[in-house]
């Protein structure tokens, strides 16, 4: 344990939240077998499902529906015997749950899926997350107390008080931010690549398609940027294939994969032998359903759907995330870590929109929706040309010109004055090949 992490631990047990136990914990559990680490698995997910049972008659009666009866005390419970949680499950759960008394946050999905959702996070699981984030990141070397660079969401905070906390924070962690979700012309890229040399990171970390751009904008303009990064960590966002290279060339040396989400931090992580995502098994339980949300065998694609063994507050169990994915033959990896092996994820690459003054992140469209999720239950882009974008709108009221002008408004602050905004309201968005609503369906190729 890094001495800034140290430092973290002890204010965390100072004021109650257990930090320092659940820190040893989850290092712990990295030195566990993989026998052991799956035995406490299965008792935490048993668990975690009586106590949802108990606790929310939503959630007992869905199962109920799906079984026929609810299980008894003593009864073992496989995971194909409970119905898949779903997004519009959750927000209809939601919308009838009084706030637990364990519950700490509130947090929202950006709605990359096209369906945005709330939910309740104690304090416990919160730790918990941030713990097995911190041991994956440091996989990669980015750990809490190693430098690195963000380019990651960066928002202004509603005090200063926590706005001064937050900086706090960040100086002991050692984490230099860039915010990813403004105008990214030239001089933010440029503006980026100062900072990187600058601060000399041993890691970076951020959006997939931000760190793509900026390695593009590296590529095309020779000495913009002189420091190259030990390693980097992609996060939020899947990667093409053929993106590895360019952020290896230009960016960092090694290039790590993680998965996760905002209902759950990290999921999994690759290792430094780069054969799939590490699962956090001591946190989530991952499974590869087919739909009928019976588990497939290791080498075929499926639905992914996650159960969180620490959040008692929302029953995320067997929770359809909304992407596809394969789990890997169940064989040690040569790292030696005893966590099991997602093969890969599908339907998270990243989505941009083409306009005449250059290119945009799907980040900010989401960014811009969530000003309005008072009313907007879903969105997708759809472009077929340069010079026109297409939304398409779930909601719960009519589209007027009153309405929509704050959004074509914020829209144009991206994607410019010369492209054509129109809106649709939708009864339901296209989904792509792996079944997930993407962000933005677009048939305009890049331009080099």
């Amino acid at each position: 344990m890094r001495a800034q992490t140290l430092v973290s631990c002890i204010y965390g047990e100072l004021r109650g939240y257990r930090r320092l136990a659940i820190r040893r914990t989850v290092a712990a559990n990295e030195r566990l077998s993989r026998e052991a680490l799956r035995d406490a698995s299965d008792v935490a997910f048993r668990q975690c499902v009586r106590n949802a049972i108990a606790r929310f008659p939503y959630y007992a009666d869905r199962v109920r529906a799906h079984r026929g009866s609810l299980p008894g005390a003593a009864e073992h419970v496989r995971s194909e015997e409970l119905p898949v949680w779903t997004r519009r499950d959750q927000r209809e759960f939601f919308s009838k749950q009084e706030r637990p008394p364990d519950a700490a946050y509130i947090h929202q999905t950006g709605g990359s899926t096209g369906l945005p959702i709330r939910f309740h996070v104690t304090r416990e699981s919160y730790e918990w997350r941030t713990a097995v984030t911190d041991r994956a990141y440091g996989w990669a070397r980015a750990e809490e107390g190693r430098r690195s660079v963000y380019v990651w969401a960066d928002l202004a905070t509603a005090t200063y008080a926590k706005h001064l906390k937050r900086r706090l924070q960040r100086a002991l962690q050692r984490r230099t931010y860039f915010h990813a979700l403004q105008q990214f012309t030239d001089a933010e890229r440029l503006a980026c690549c100062q900072l990187i040399d600058r601060v000399k990171p041993d890691a970076l970390v951020g959006y997939s398609g931000r760190l793509v751009d900026i390695a593009r904008y590296v590529r095309d303009h020779p000495g913009v940027l002189s420091w190259k990064s030990p390693t980097l960590v992609c996060a939020a966002e899947g990667l093409h294939p053929s993106q590895r290279p360019l952020l290896e060339e230009h960016l960092a040396g090694d290039v790590y994969l993680s998965y996760g989400s905002r209902e759950f931090m990290s999921v999994g992580m690759e290792c430094e032998h780069h054969q799939g995502y590490h699962i956090n098994s001591d946190n989530v339980l991952v499974e590869v359903v087919d739909k009928s949300g019976a588990p497939l065998p290791p080498g075929t694609e499926g639905r992914i759907v996650i159960t969180d063994l620490h959040n008692p507050a929302t029953p995320f169990i067997r929770y359809e995330i909304g992407d596809i994915g394969i789990v890997a033959p169940d064989e040690p990896c040569p790292c030696g870590r005893p966590f099991p092996l997602l093969k890969s994820v599908e339907g998270r690459t990243q989505d941009v929109v083409y306009t005449p003054e250059g290119i945009v992140s799907g980040l900010y469209v989401t960014w811009a929706m969530w000003q309005f999720d008072s009313w907007v239950e879903g969105y997708q882009v759809v472009q077929r040309t340069k010079d026109r974008v297409d939304i398409r709108l779930l909601t719960t009221a009519p589209l007027t010109p009153e309405r929509l002008a704050p959004v074509t408004a914020l829209l144009r602050k991206e994607l410019g004055n010369t492209i054509q905004i129109e809106y649709e309201r939708a009864s339901e968005l296209e989904r792509g090949s792996t079944g997930k609503i993407a962000l933005v369906v677009s048939s305009v190729e890049e331009e080099r």
